[in-house]
């Protein structure tokens, strides 16, 4: 029942963006600056179901934070606005690429029924981690002191609902005679196919920093013990209207103003 109501909530975010972007070619309506459009990078920490680092008598969970970057390409964005251009409601879409390295020499293994990782005795490796990729849609909460990005503050929460479009695991390194070898394996891993996460965006412009924590786990439920990807990096924002005669925006003090008023 949650599978299906969580790929349902994603289905619906991904008509709305649809509805969304045909309304936006509408000349008559004025445009504000969204933000989520530009590129997120950053690392990830798989936490437990307690939002705790260790996983006790699951240690490979533990990944390796160096291995575990990530870099997000936020494509589509449109905002409706609630209260002018100081709030409204913001989506879009992304394609969302996500490393985890694991420690130790675990590699991961999965069959029908488990996911898990066996620690390889025999074989160092410069690089172990899996990469899963997304088609990510938001839904935020948008908060922006003008209209468009100059010399504008910007706060963003909601949620990102996703879905995962492929996944890897890349092993590299050496064999005791000198070859190197880069062995990548594409599956399923048992991840699970949706992804919703929890998010804050928050900067100046066009730069600003950002935290997402999944609201899911990045398995199945069945299948292993809860892992939740808490991710924390930087955005760059990429504008999205162009200037026009109304683009200058207004004071600090005519947003507090107009708040007082409303």
């Amino acid at each position: 029942m949650k599978f299906l109501l969580k790929s349902n909530s994603v289905v619906f975010i991904f008509i709305f963006v649809s509805h969304l972007v045909s309304a936006q070619n509408d000349a008559d309506k004025p445009r504000y600056e969204a933000h989520w459009a530009g590129i997120d990078m950053g690392v990830s920490i798989l936490t437990n179901e307690e939002m705790g680092m260790e996983f006790s008598n699951n240690e490979y969970w533990e990944n390796d934070i160096a291995q575990s970057f990530f870099i997000h390409f936020n494509m589509l964005e449109y905002k409706i606005p609630i209260f002018k251009q100081y709030l409204g409601l913001t989506t879009g879409l992304g394609w969302h690429m996500n490393n985890y390295g694991f420690k130790d020499d675990y590699v991961l293994s999965y069959n029908d029924s488990v996911v898990t990782a066996n620690q390889d005795l025999n074989q160092e490796y410069d690089r172990n981690y899996l990469s899963v990729h997304y088609l990510s849609v938001p839904l935020l909460l948008d908060f922006a002191t003008k209209k468009g990005t100059k010399n504008s503050f910007y706060f963003c929460a909601g949620v990102v609902g996703s879905v995962r479009i492929g996944s890897r695991t890349t092993l590299r390194g050496k064999y005791e005679n000198g070859d190197k070898f880069n062995n990548t394996r594409r599956a399923k891993f048992n991840l699970n196919p949706i992804a919703l996460d929890a998010t804050v965006r928050m900067g100046y412009q066009s730069f600003g920093l950002f935290a997402t924590y999944g609201l899911t786990s990045l398995y199945k439920n069945d299948k292993t013990v809860g892992v939740y990807p808490l991710r924390f990096g930087a955005t760059l924002n990429i504008p999205s209207i162009g200037k026009d005669k109304d683009d200058e925006g207004r004071s600090f003090e005519e947003f507090e103003e107009a708040i007082d008023s409303l």
